[in-house]
């Protein structure tokens, strides 16, 4: 009788450390590094996404005033797309001592705005503008500067999502792999 309290005892313990494993040890912080998938003017306008890489199995993200990638969401509210980072960082900061704000990009093509994209840009460009955050939480566009049409040349990364299959991250690992040039792919094997 105590033989069976202590095995099964033992085997709740094991299981609990089996769970305990497979979230906190063996899961990644994410599932994948970033690659560059396309530029900016690959992003259809209608979906918000670039077609090899739907934004149901990839995050996005997009390199501009950072040296890293900075995760990017690609919404539509009524018409067109804008994409914009999700997290701020410093903007307005040329003097820290004077002031700084949090803020980042947005870039938005197909929308109701008098300089969008899509009435006064070359195929492919999108119309940029700073955003930045207020003391109030009020988000500003229009005096803290734009360049205008741009972008499009513009890298964006993609990785696939955490919740991403199995298959899909494989998938994934094979088209980053593919991306290597052969001489790193020696190195990484030593």
């Amino acid at each position: 009788m105590i033989n069976k309290k202590v095995k099964t005892k033992t085997q709740n313990f094991c299981k609990l450390v089996s769970v305990f494993i497979s979230i906190f040890v063996v899961s990644p912080a994410y599932a994948s590094d970033w690659i560059q998938c396309a530029y900016l003017s690959q992003i259809e306008v209608n979906t918000c996404q670039i077609p090899s890489y739907p934004s149901a199995r990839y995050e996005y993200a997009i390199s501009y005033n950072t040296t890293e990638p900075l995760p990017v969401v690609c919404s539509q509210w009524n018409v067109g797309a804008r994409i914009y980072n999700k997290q701020p960082f410093m903007v307005l900061s040329d003097n820290p001592p004077v002031g700084m704000s949090y803020g980042g990009f947005i870039f938005y093509r197909g929308t109701y705005a008098s300089d969008d994209g899509t009435a006064t840009c070359p195929s492919g460009e999108w119309r940029h503008r700073y955003w930045r955050l207020t003391q109030d939480n009020a988000i500003l566009t229009d005096v803290y500067g734009s360049n205008g049409c741009f972008g499009g040349n513009l890298p964006v990364y993609c990785r696939a999502r955490k919740e991403a299959s199995t298959n899909n991250i494989l998938n994934f690992e094979q088209k980053r792999l593919a991306q290597l040039p052969e001489s790193s792919l020696l190195k990484s094997n030593r």
